[in-house]
């Protein structure tokens, strides 16, 4: 046992403390320290390839300097050497972590176990469905693989969908007939028969809700039912994207066929692209002044457009495509409006609510003043000028301090200080048009900041 004890000496005064109480002041360092521990193998130390480690019966024996006691909580206990996919002999590792007083130490030792290979696999049950559709995806729910073990060394085991080492291939939805299914476990290889129906044909029997685009447009799905015919007479809805569709251009302004495919089938339904001659915005939206953060607003705007054969007519606004506007920006930004091939734009403004002179105080230190400590206080003053920022205030002895650098904000309520020649020293929080917070890690925690009106 090693013992510190702070006397009443050049140490102790050091350390600060009454001397009445230091020659009672100790610190037991090591009392009973862990030097090893003693492991008993676990019931079951034979394994199949695949089977997770079973420690159950493990037993261990922690070796302290006075004592020995058995260990129940094995959450102080690591084993580490076990691998499930490597057939043969391996040692496995159990290490353990003490504290006593003001000492961590740990001990380790280890047992052996071997992992056996599989020598076969068959399909003990197989999946819940055996037949489909041409164009199905497969469904091997319900299958279950039974494994043999090399030379009966462990007993066989039930494998089930979703094992790590288990593969399932050879399936081709798109090819009608028997098809041989092949499941792999650990190289060792079982197959299985499914039937895939052939696909006699597929219709559109409900086109898309909306027909009618301006170029540019991507298609909308919504509303579109394609159904499949298949050879034994059945037919099902099948699930369509825009990735099965082609024959289409959003370029060109027409009347077009889209084709629809689907496991070698096809089918087809019609749509209108409207380009127009001409786009103009009639009417900006009502609201054209933004904070900084804030989502563009485009109700009551109001957009003409002419296209060939055709007088003025209203566009559709959900259909517009808006561009250019950034709500970190201030300044006037010019917003964009396309919509069949045509553009036009009206002008936001975006201001910052952060731009100012903001005035607070914060806690900088202390000193005794008549035997009392009486807290430091130093005036801030933080002016923000669009994207940069200026702060002035004082340290602890007095001395006149500055800091500037560049103001991000990242919505209309925060934003990032980064000093110029510091890395980044602070954040500052909106609370309303007149107050907000400022934090600085060269100073202390948040502060609350007046504007200056």
């Amino acid at each position: 046992m090693k013992t510190i004890l702070f006397g009443g000496g050049a140490a102790g005064k050091a350390a600060g403390l009454p001397a009445v109480l230091l020659p009672a002041l100790l610190v037991l360092v090591g009392c009973n320290t862990l030097e090893s521990i003693t492991v008993q193998g676990p019931a079951r130390t034979v394994f199949g390839q695949g089977q997770e480690l079973d420690i159950s019966g493990l037993a261990v024996t922690a070796n302290y300097k006075k004592n020995s006691e058995t260990v129940t909580d094995t959450g102080s206990l690591r084993i580490t050497g076990y691998d499930k996919n490597r057939p043969g002999r391996q040692t496995i590792t159990v290490t353990m972590n003490a504290r006593s007083g003001l000492v961590r130490s740990n001990a380790s030792s280890t047992f052996t176990v071997t992992v056996v290979p599989v020598e076969s696999v068959a399909v003990s049950q197989p999946p819940a469905a055996t037949t489909f559709r041409q164009g199905d995806d497969h469904n091997w729910n319900g299958l279950s693989v039974w494994v043999k073990f090399e030379k009966d060394a462990v007993p066989g085991a039930a494998v089930n969908l979703g094992a790590d080492a288990l593969t399932i291939s050879g399936y081709d939805k798109n090819r009608a007939g028997t098809q041989t299914i092949t499941v792999s476990y650990y190289g060792k290889r079982t197959t299985f028969d499914v039937n895939v129906l052939g696909l006699n044909g597929i219709a559109v029997t409900s086109p898309p809700r909306n027909t009618e685009y301006y170029t540019g447009e991507e298609l909308d799905l919504t509303g579109l039912v394609v159904k499949g015919t298949w050879s034994d007479g059945s037919t099902a809805q099948v699930n369509i994207t825009k990735n099965d569709l082609s024959g289409y251009d959003i370029t060109r302004g027409e009347r077009q066929n889209v084709i629809v495919s689907y496991s070698g089938k096809t089918a087809m339904f019609p749509v209108t692209y409207v380009a127009f001659e001409a786009l103009s915005v009639d009417r900006p939206p009502a609201k054209t002044r933004y904070e900084l953060g804030e989502t563009l607003d485009t109700a009551g705007i109001r957009i003409l457009g002419t296209w060939p054969g055709h007088s003025l007519s209203l566009v559709n606004n959900s259909r517009i495509r808006i561009t250019g506007y950034d709500p970190l920006r201030t300044g006037e930004q010019r917003v964009t409006v396309t919509a069949g091939g045509q553009s036009d734009s009206f002008t936001v403004t975006m201001t910052n609510p952060f731009e100012g002179i903001w005035y607070g105080q914060w806690e900088i230190g202390n000193h005794l003043v008549d035997g009392k400590r009486k807290d430091i206080i130093a005036q801030v003053t933080l002016k923000v000028d669009e994207s940069s920022w200026w702060l002035q205030t004082s340290d602890s002895q007095g001395e006149p301090v500055e800091l500037r650098g560049v103001f991000t904000p990242d919505s209309n309520t925060h934003a990032n200080l980064q000093c110029d020649d510091r890395d980044g020293v602070g954040e500052v929080n909106r609370d309303s048009s007149t107050v907000m917070r400022l934090k600085n890690s060269l100073f202390g925690d948040w502060v609350i900041m007046d504007k200056v009106r």
